[in-house]
């Protein structure tokens, strides 16, 4: 069997493993809520996008 050799870095890197990550590495956790933080990024959700769907259906295909 073939030795592997590990630097002291590498070994740092991959045993200390931090408990939390920085608010900065988790754009989704927001104070305000997600919607909130969609649309600070001037974004829709997914009930947004399912009505302005639903409207662009209906003008383009007509109810009889």
């Amino acid at each position: 069997m073939e030795d592997i050799f590990v630097t002291e870095e590498e070994l740092d890197y991959f045993t200390n493993i931090p408990d939390t990550l920085c608010e900065e590495a988790v754009p989704y956790r927001s104070k305000n809520g997600f919607e909130e933080a969609v649309r600070a990024c001037n974004g829709i959700t997914l009930e947004q996008f399912s009505v302005m769907w639903d409207e662009s259906i209906r003008r383009l295909i007509p109810n009889p």
